[in-house]
């Protein structure tokens, strides 16, 4: 008989300071003022054979490069998973802490060390706990929770992804996977909070009381509980954006979720496999930062707030990437881990759902997360279509037409590599 998996989970409290800059939302005026509920590290490690890997989800609104690189070091030094073989994604709430330079205002260093440690803490504590169990896996629909927010109509993809880890008849650890911004709560709020998926991993912690559950967000670039991100951009308030419509959205996943494990099929092929591929993606014509700085000033003088707005993200977007002037591309790394049938692959941006979509239809015999915000923040990554449309997420991401084919591929050859 194949050794089974031995898997481990931890959570671990994130304390950011009150007054904090708080990240996510241009509009914010001011940094937190206190606490709704506790932003945490969640980790698991898992084990099979002489392989290992890590994957942690973070409750912040992106985790960027320099940040990755230095919570892959910290788990290689400690716990001796492979560096390529460490997943470090955000949920995307924007209702956590700043821990990056944005848009001018500048991150707390202590809140940068605090992550650090609760990751070393939570991924410490899946090691000391890991068990040899089984994992099931599944999806299921959940509709009428998430919306294309450019057109407001339902997402075309409803489909929720799970992988949950059983010890006996226990489940002491879950993945959920599902592309929906964390934005329930808008730029008016200024308490740290998980969003919806703290609900959701409450919610389950109440059905299964041992269980720490990691939530990957998804290819969510174009996807919310129904606003326009122009408006939301110009800090509109809409009175739906709640914490008790968090709550609705944390708890019918959970709920949909739970259902669903309790029919879904044990893993039959305890495989663990990981890997990398780097994918050129083209860059739009991208013009100097001078010109840029004229551009913003041109458009603030003439009251044209949102083109301004947009200018001013493409710039911090060149700035945090190190882009140039004429540039024409940029290599963008992918990680794919294979569990059994299942295949987590981090992207380090925002993709479109279509391109999620399209990612899971190139690889039907693997069940498919895409994990969008992870292992870097890149920004938006649009579809073709988007490109004809403009707006928000076309005109401050970075890259131009045909980037949604170029990940797509790329995507597919990592994950048939594995």
């Amino acid at each position: 008989m194949n050794p089974t998996f031995r898997a481990g989970f931890g959570v671990h409290r994130l304390q950011p300071p009150l007054g904090a800059p708080m990240s996510g939302y241009a509009a914010r005026m001011g940094g937190a003022v206190g606490v709704h509920d506790q932003l945490g590290a969640h980790a698991m490690i898992l084990r099979w054979k002489t392989s290992s890997v890590a994957v942690i989800s973070l409750d912040l609104e992106e985790v960027p490069d320099e940040l990755v690189a230095m919570i892959r070091e910290d788990i290689h030094a400690q716990i001796g998973v492979p560096l390529e073989a460490i997943v470090v994604a955000a949920t995307h709430t924007h209702s956590g802490p700043l821990v990056a330079r944005r848009l001018g205002e500048d991150e707390d260093p202590a809140v940068v060390q605090d992550v650090r440690q609760a990751v070393l803490a939570a991924a410490a504590l899946a090691e000391t706990n890991t068990k040899e169990g089984v994992f099931r896996v599944g999806s299921v629909s959940v509709p009428q929770v998430a919306k294309d927010r450019r057109t407001l109509e339902p997402s075309p993809d409803s489909q929720a992804n799970f992988l949950g880890f059983y010890v006996q008849n226990d489940m002491v650890g879950c993945v959920v996977n599902f592309p929906l911004h964390a934005t329930v709560l808008g730029a008016e709020n200024r308490l740290y909070s998980a969003d919806f998926p703290g609900y959701l991993r409450r919610a389950l912690q109440r059905k299964h009381p041992q269980c720490c559950t990691l939530f990957l967000n998804g290819a969510a670039g174009d996807i919310n509980i129904g606003y326009s991100a122009d408006a939301s951009a110009l800090g509109e308030r809409f009175d739906f954006r709640t914490f008790e419509k968090a709550s609705e959205v944390g708890e019918a996943l959970a709920q949909a979720v739970d259902v669903g494990l309790k029919r879904a099929p044990k893993l039959s092929e305890p495989i663990l496999r990981f890997g990398r591929h780097a994918v050129a993606l083209p860059l739009k014509n991208l013009v100097s930062l001078d010109e840029l700085d004229r551009e913003i000033s041109h458009h603030r003088q003439r009251e044209q707030e949102l083109t301004a707005i947009y200018l001013e993200c493409l710039k911090d977007s060149m700035l945090r990437r190190g882009l140039c002037e004429g540039q024409s591309e940029v290599i963008m790394p992918l990680q794919a881990i294979r569990i059994g049938s299942a295949v987590l692959l981090a992207v380090p941006g925002e993709p479109f759902v279509q391109l999620g979509l399209a990612i899971r239809e190139s690889c039907r015999d693997r069940q498919v997360f895409v994990v969008g915000y992870a292992n870097g923040a890149w920004g938006y990554i649009p579809s073709r279509s988007a490109f004809d449309q403009g707006g928000y997420e076309v005109e401050t991401s970075i890259f131009a037409e045909g980037v949604g084919e170029a990940l797509v591929r790329g995507a597919e050859m990592l994950i048939r590599s594995l």
